[in-house]
């Protein structure tokens, strides 16, 4: 419901269930060594916080929106409704 990791993606709010208009979610851990906060205002992601643990590339989707992030181990990267950095 709140956040899918396979095949190289980590998709952000995937099936996110009507009765939960906004809500916030912290340290949702993903494939390839990466911990996700989110929080999501009227059914749609508003921010989102990506810590890398290990240094591994990833690619974010959300929506139809993919973008392809290079993570530096240690580093977190924020992004805002439109899958634009913070």
């Amino acid at each position: 419901m709140l956040l899918q990791s396979h095949r190289g993606f980590i998709h952000l709010l995937p099936a996110l269930p009507k009765a939960w208009p906004r809500g916030e979610v912290r340290g949702l851990c993903a494939r390839g060594g990466f911990d996700i906060d989110m929080k999501w205002e009227n059914g749609k992601l508003s921010e989102c916080r990506i810590l890398s643990k290990a240094g591994n590339p990833c690619r974010i989707r959300y929506g139809e929106k993919t973008i392809e992030l290079e993570a530096k181990k240690g580093i977190s990267y924020s992004f805002g409704r439109d899958l634009r950095k913070l």
